[in-house]
């Protein structure tokens, strides 16, 4: 985890990105001028400029500390010491529970993740083959597949077509979930 830089810490700055991301999160970037930012956190125009240039740098230093708690969540989970399935439990419900607190609009025009991806697909990776050792997961199957196939399953949640089916992101996700390691047939085939 990368240290913490000090022009972020001070209480003028904390605030701002705080507020900032309650304005983002309600309304998304692009509905959200550095003046609502500034009325609403009590800190002016020039404080802000002395930590931000542009709202775009306060946008892309918000989606990092996102991304980078993100990755702390999963590495967390991924230490504890419970089998595979619970921590894909925990990795879900944390992720049903992170974007229960968002409007697509913020999703859409902050969390892109083209550049995270090659760093997501690593640590997939090696939770899965992990689980492999373990027994936890089928063998037979190559990591990469089942990466590419989580991948597109998520362009269902990123391009918004499982709302066709359902209103609730929670029960989605664990339909999906349930299809995904159980399959479509009623029974479990012996090998």
């Amino acid at each position: 985890m990368k240290a913490k830089n000090k022009k972020y810490t001070s209480k003028k700055c904390t605030q701002l990105i705080e507020t900032a991301k309650d304005l983002f999160f309600k309304h998304g970037v692009k509905r959200i001028t550095i003046g609502e930012i500034c009325n609403e956190s009590n800190v002016s125009k020039v404080t802000f400029y002395q930590y931000f240039s542009n709202k775009d740098e306060l946008v892309r230093h918000i989606r990092n500390q996102l991304i980078e708690d993100g990755f702390s969540k999963f590495d967390e989970i991924n230490e504890l010491d419970i089998g595979f399935p619970e921590k894909v439990e925990l990795i879900t419900q944390w992720r049903i529970n992170f974007f229960a607190n968002l409007k697509s609009e913020f999703i859409e025009d902050i969390l892109s993740v083209e550049d995270t991806i090659e760093e997501m697909k690593s640590r997939y990776l090696k939770n899965i083959e992990a689980a492999q050792t373990k027994g936890e997961v089928r063998t037979d199957l190559s990591p990469e597949l089942i990466w590419l196939v989580t991948e597109k399953l998520n362009e269902l949640v990123r391009d918004g077509s499982w709302k066709e089916i359902f209103s609730d992101y929670s029960e989605f996700q664990k339909q999906l979930r349930k299809m995904y390691f159980y399959g479509l047939l009623d029974y479990v085939q012996k090998p």
